[in-house]
């Protein structure tokens, strides 16, 4: 099967019930509490951490929450079955933080990662969002072996207040001068559905489950 057949707008995600300190604690979530999954992110201002809560939800059993920004890859790689990786898009695409993660932990995953999000601006209502949104989990998915079963797009955040001064400087050019759009703040994040995406997760990887118990 080939990468881009692997493509759909699917609705199942990783699942995350329990978020949980990076560290000394994966050892305890792989033989205490039997955390399997992990969802890995990286995030900018928050929706995606906030996004990867909510799939979490809908998978309904311990998972443990990964910022790439403040975990150490080394010791993550390996310690969970079943991956869930999701980035957040700025202008220039895709977290780079997330990138470099997935590129230089590729054995160790290769094979793990079940479903992949993004969250961003664009929305599907066009067949120019539609493409945006293609191209950006095309390149998420890029560092992997095979693409992730389960992909899906979701709604994102700015609130203009929270920028940086680079930043605000930066996407108001963006807003004015290129896509041509008022530079105001809008939120179109979405639990429900990201929700629903976790629950898909979980039905994805059901049979996984059962042949290792």
């Amino acid at each position: 099967m080939t990468r881009r057949s692997f493509f759909a707008a699917g609705t199942g995600l990783l699942a995350m019930a329990g978020a949980y300190a990076f560290g000394e604690e994966i050892a305890a979530m792989r033989t205490g509490t039997g955390a399997k999954t992990a969802i890995l992110y990286g995030t900018r201002y928050g929706a995606t951490r906030d996004t990867a809560g909510w799939i979490a939800e809908g998978i309904g059993e311990e998972v443990a929450l990964l910022d790439v920004e403040t975990m150490d890859p080394s010791k993550v790689a390996g310690a969970f079955d079943n991956f869930v990786v999701g980035s957040g898009i700025w202008i220039d695409g895709p977290h780079k933080g997330l990138l470099k993660l997935m590129e230089e932990q590729h054995d160790a995953i290769s094979g793990k990662v079940i479903a992949s999000f993004v969250v961003c601006g664009s929305t599907d209502r066009s067949e120019a969002g539609r493409k945006r949104i293609a191209s950006y989990l095309q390149r998420l998915e890029a560092p992997l072996a095979e693409a992730p079963k389960l992909q899906k797009a979701f709604g994102g955040r700015m609130i203009i207040a929270k920028l940086t001064e680079s930043d605000r400087k930066l996407l108001k050019n963006f807003y004015e001068n290129i896509v041509k759009k008022p530079f105001v703040d809008w939120d179109r994040t979405e639990p429900v559905k990201a929700k629903n995406f976790g629950e898909a997760f979980r039905s994805a990887i059901a049979p996984l489950v059962e042949r290792t118990t």
